[in-house]
C-alpha cells in the first residue's frame, strides 16, 4: 500500500524537490495518520515537526477520487473548532465500499453550503445514487426542492452509523490538538488537512 502511495506521489508530483525520499515523506505522513504527533513523528525522522505538516497536508492534492458508481451515499457534517471559531466537515461515503466519496470544509453550515457540498458528490457518482442524510433543514432546499440527479432518504440513525464511525477516528485524531485545530488556522487548512486524512483512509480500504 505504501509502494502505491510513494508511487502516485511522485506520478503526481505532489512534493516539489527530492531532497527528502518521497517514500520517507509519505510515511511519515501514514505514521501522523496513524495517531502519532507531527513532534514524535519529526523526531524519529529527523526533521521539524513543521516538515511532517507540511508533508501530510501535501497528500491532500492527492485526493481525487474518480467517478464511480456509488449506490448509497451517506452523508453527514460534524463540528471542529479553529480559533474559537466553529467549522463544519462535511463528508460523503459509499455505503458499500466505506470509501471516502467527498470531504470538504465550510465557515458555516447553510442550505447553500449543503448544496454546494452535494453537487460536488454527485459529480463523483455514475447514475442516481442514494443519498442518505440526518434531519437537518440544511438539507431541505437541495433534497427537497432542487430537481438533483439523485434519490434521498432521511434517517437518524441505520446507515448514517456509517459515516458517523468515519467521523470517530477523524475527531480521536483532532484530540491530539486538544480538541481543536492549531493556533492559526483556517477553514481552508481544515480543508486541506481532511482531504489528505481521507486519501489515506481510502488507500487503506
Amino acid at each position: 500500500m505504501l509502494d502505491q502511495l510513494v508511487t502516485r506521489a511522485r506520478e503526481q508530483r505532489v512534493f516539489s524537490r527530492e531532497d527528502v525520499p518521497t517514500g520517507q515523506r509519505v510515511e511519515a505522513a501514514f505514521l501522523y495518520h496513524l495517531g502519532l504527533s507531527y513532534r514524535q513523528v519529526g523526531e524519529w525522522f529527523g526533521h521539524s515537526h513543521q516538515a511532517v505538516h507540511e508533508w501530510y497536508t501535501a497528500l491532500a492534492d492527492l485526493f481525487e477520487p474518480e467517478p464511480d458508481e456509488h449506490g448509497t451515499v451517506v452523508v453527514d457534517e460534524t463540528k471542529v473548532v479553529v480559533d474559537d471559531r466553529e467549522v463544519y466537515v462535511w463528508a460523503a461515503i459509499n455505503r458499500q465500499t466505506y470509501e471516502v466519496i467527498h470531504v470538504e470544509a465550510s465557515p458555516g453550515r447553510s442550505e447553500l453550503d449543503a448544496l454546494l457540498f452535494l453537487r460536488t458528490v454527485l459529480e463523483r457518482c455514475r447514475g442516481r445514487p442514494v443519498i442518505v442524510v440526518d434531519r437537518g433543514p440544511w438539507y431541505n432546499w437541495s433534497l427537497d426542492e432542487l430537481d438533483l440527479s439523485c434519490e434521498s432518504r432521511r434517517e437518524t440513525w441505520g446507515d448514517r452509523s456509517i459515516v458517523e464511525s468515519w467521523f470517530s477516528p477523524f475527531k480521536l485524531r483532532i484530540q491530539r490538538f486538544f480538541g481543536r485545530f492549531p493556533y492559526r488556522s483556517s477553514w481552508q487548512s481544515v480543508d486541506r488537512w481532511a482531504k489528505a486524512f481521507a486519501f489515506v483512509h481510502n488507500a487503506r480500504c
